[in-house]
């Protein structure tokens, strides 16, 4: 499930925490925001904001599912923006259901690490 509103995010991301008590032990969460800065060749250089593609959206997609196999997980609900997003918006929200944590936050890891080669 990936979401464009952050709401209907929020929404889901709680229906599911209902509905599914008792199959998950944990809900590890990442909320991801753009910084100030990047680094480039090692050193912070001054971020004026982030272009987001619509592409990262399609690939969300792909990765959700890769890694709901991966990682044997009960669910997994995705947010992300798109467009240009200032010092300070919410790029991206995730939460993963999982059975035990271990396995929540190799794949929370796993699912950042995999998004962030679109943005």
């Amino acid at each position: 499930m990936i979401f464009r509103n952050y709401q209907e995010y929020l929404d889901k991301k709680e229906t599911l925490a209902q509905s599914l008590k008792g199959r998950y032990g944990c809900i590890v969460e990442f909320n991801g925001f753009v910084r100030e800065y990047d680094i480039k060749g090692g050193k912070r250089v001054p971020a004026k904001g982030l272009n987001v593609g619509e592409v990262v959206i399609e690939k969300l997609k792909e990765i959700r599912e890769e890694t709901i196999k991966k990682y044997d997980l009960i669910e997994v609900v995705i947010f992300h923006e798109t467009g240009f997003l200032e010092v300070g918006e919410r790029v991206a929200s995730i939460a993963v259901f999982a059975r035990h944590r271990k396995e929540a936050f190799l794949a929370l890891a796993f699912i950042i690490d995999e998004m962030k080669k679109y943005h």
